[in-house]
């Protein structure tokens, strides 16, 4: 569901997406990750997904020095 809010960019260029979206998104912890993108006219957030760093895949993940390989990659990078 679309939900409008209108908010102010502070002082040093933040904003604060709203609790209701938040919740929408599960990003209610401290430290939850977004994505931010503009297409020269808006801005997009987008909750941010892990995935392996070679093919993109989201599951099956191993975190090594805060980067995710999967199962799969990591097979190939053994053989």
């Amino acid at each position: 569901m679309f939900a409008g809010f209108i908010r102010e960019i502070d002082s040093v260029g933040r904003v604060v997406i709203p609790m209701q979206i938040r919740k929408e998104l599960g990003l209610v912890e401290y430290g939850s990750k977004v994505e931010l993108f503009s297409d020269g006219k808006q801005i997009i957030v987008k909750k941010a997904v892990n995935n392996c760093v070679f093919c993109k895949a989201e599951s099956e993940l191993i975190e090594f020095e805060g980067k995710f390989i999967c199962a799969s990659c990591l097979e190939k990078l053994k053989g």
